[in-house]
């Protein structure tokens, strides 16, 4: 098997979870905490993976304890695979609409907590009396309560189990009843047909239902349970400002809301357009910002990932960086450079200027080496270091060239797994590249699918623009990079003022489909906090920039980065016009790049 291969947390066993998971909680420390906690980060991050992590039956087997004595109780309710937006209850008034909006989302989720729950069936069973009791006196009242006909349900079963299995019934069909209705009206928008279903809610509903559940005695005691909402960016508007609303009831003492969502979360208001308040009713974690503000930390989470998997499925203790080795050659070379620039700047008034310079430096130059040279050469992205910065904080964008290399190498070279002892240097050099281009390229055909109509009032696309504000920080990111400038190492724009709706909404969709990363950093007057927009390293191979050295900031006016918008090429030439390439190497360490 590829030990690189990239599962769903779905196709994932709880034992493989448990020899494979590397635990990253120290880096987010909220999500286990009790409290509603938004999970945010791009595709492929890694945050269905820590949902999973920590549902019961791997907590179970981390812990090596019973479902009793875990330290909290998560059910698992996914949102992307779902059917319950109904675009057509918009036209309804604003009251009806909200009401059965509401309740398709809490039977979701209901239906979902109840399915789980059927995979402890040996614990369901060795309390019979007790889910019964739980069943007739709990469950059937509230039903009863949102509107449901309770007359027919049955009432005696062989086995609690089958108990558990009525109550997904009733959940299924109350949902089905609704969605019959939205349909109807829906081919028939003139129907004048009253809905006679029953309406649910999470006050009403869900909530004390959970409640009660919780004190089942084969559960925690005392402990808080937790929702994990996943991908909640496919909620429609109206059920994003529902589940913002159960946010705001600050229930998560006993109910936690745990909630992740891919940089799309269409709102963050309530029914009642009030804003739920950071950090009062919940806390908030980005995935993307917070690695790349700590490359250290998801340095050695992807060194353990890696060091797990060849030891699972090759059998083998192979450390991460011989198992993706460097070019040696290219190595060489660029060590030689960075001796020669040491030694060039050296001074005995500043110990660090020579190694400062270097450090700076040396890659740079040695790239220029290759344009200026006859070898007709480029640099080579081999190297554990590499493929890890070019991954830029996403644990898939690790994982999947790695599979590729290894099922290449595989073929390639006619190997067998068991010969596998590293990936060689030009088959790495080579998928990265790929995915690197196919990461802009490819991927861009999903952008254009959802932005690329063009308004009457508009000349270019939502998708042109953003396709031409990556290409032109690349393209700038690409002469600063071959240039004479101290910080040549550059991947980061800060903005000295805040952008326009048009620059914001352009930024917004970069930063959800993963082409930018956004954080802070303190402002050039030393007065507060400029916003600062992170490209992908993962476009470093396309742009040919160097994806491991010094990273450096260029700051600028937002309404010269809105030029990038419409017209890419002046945009380089406009933020690069100062230097040029291939001027002498000056020893200049505190050149400043923000003109």
């Amino acid at each position: 098997m590829n030990p690189f291969e990239v599962k769903t947390p779905e196709d994932v066993t709880a034992s493989e979870v448990h020899e494979l998971f590397v635990d990253v909680f120290t880096d987010f420390y909220q999500v286990r905490e009790v409290g509603h906690t938004f999970l945010n980060g791009p595709r492929g991050s890694g945050k269905s993976m820590m949902f999973r992590y920590m549902m019961p039956d791997c907590q179970m087997i981390d812990k090596n304890c019973s479902i009793s004595g875990l330290d909290y109780f998560s059910l698992y309710v996914p949102i992307k695979l779902t059917d319950i937006n109904y675009p057509e209850l918009e036209r309804l008034k604003s009251n009806s609409n909200t009401f059965f909006n509401e309740h398709l989302l809490t039977t979701h989720v209901a239906s979902k907590c109840f399915n789980y729950l059927l995979t402890f069936r040996d614990e369901i069973n060795d309390h019979k009396d007790e889910i019964e009791k739980f069943y007739k006196s709990v469950f059937l009242w509230y039903v009863d309560l949102s509107g449901g006909i309770i007359d027919n349900f049955e009432t005696e079963f062989t086995s609690s189990v089958e108990c558990v299995e009525s109550m997904v019934k009733i959940i299924d069909k109350m949902q089905l009843e609704c969605k019959g209705y939205c349909k109807r009206i829906a081919m028939n928008p003139n129907s004048l047909e009253e809905y006679k279903g029953s309406l649910c809610n999470y006050l009403d509903f869900l909530y004390p239902i959970l409640l009660k559940l919780k004190e089942l005695t084969f559960l925690p005691k005392d402990k808080a349970l937790f929702l994990l909402i996943d991908d909640a960016g496919y909620l429609n508007i109206t059920q994003t400002k529902i589940l913002n609303t159960w946010v705001s009831y600050r229930t998560s003492k006993f109910v936690s809301l745990k909630i992740s969502t891919q940089l799309d979360y269409k709102s963050y208001n309530t029914v009642n357009d009030k804003t739920i308040d950071y950090p009062h009713d919940y806390s908030q974690i980005n995935i993307a910002t917070i690695y790349t503000s700590s490359g250290k930390n998801y340095y050695q989470r992807i060194e353990s990932i890696v060091t797990k998997r060849i030891q699972k499925y090759l059998g083998k203790e192979i450390d991460p960086k011989a198992f993706f080795p460097n070019d040696t050659n290219q190595e060489n070379a660029i060590n030689k450079k960075y001796n020669e620039i040491k030694e060039k700047f050296e001074n005995e008034d500043k110990s660090y200027a020579g190694t400062d310079a270097a450090r700076r430096y040396a890659t740079s130059e040695y790239v220029k080496s290759l344009i200026t040279g006859r070898s007709g050469g480029t640099f080579n992205y081999a190297g554990f270091d590499n493929l890890v910065n070019i991954s830029s904080g996403i644990i898939r964008y690790f994982l999947e060239p790695a599979s590729t290399m290894f099922s290449e190498h595989l073929s390639r070279d006619n190997k067998n797994i068991n010969d596998v002892d590293f990936i060689p240097v030009r088959i790495q050099n080579e998928v990265i590249n790929d995915f690197s281009q196919k990461f802009l390229e490819d991927e861009f055909k999903k952008v254009i699918e959802q932005h690329g109509d063009v308004s009457s009032t508009e000349r270019l696309s939502k998708a042109d623009k953003l396709y031409n504000l990556i290409t032109g920080l690349g393209g700038m990111f690409r002469k600063i990079f071959v240039s004479e400038r101290t910080e040549r190492v550059v991947f980061s724009v800060g903005l000295n003022d805040l952008p326009d709706d048009e620059l914001r909404e352009i930024l917004d969709l970069a930063i959800h489909y993963g082409y930018l990363h956004q954080s802070t950093i303190g402002n050039k007057k030393g007065t507060g906090r400029s916003k600062l927009f992170i490209l992908s390293r993962t476009l470093a191979p396309f742009f040919k920039l160097d994806p491991t050295g010094f990273k450096g900031y260029k700051f600028m006016n937002s309404s010269v980065l809105k030029t990038c918008l419409t017209n890419p090429q002046s945009f380089i030439e406009t933020t690069t016009k100062s230097f040029t390439a291939g001027d002498n190497l000056q020893p200049t360490l505190f050149d400043n790049l923000d003109d």
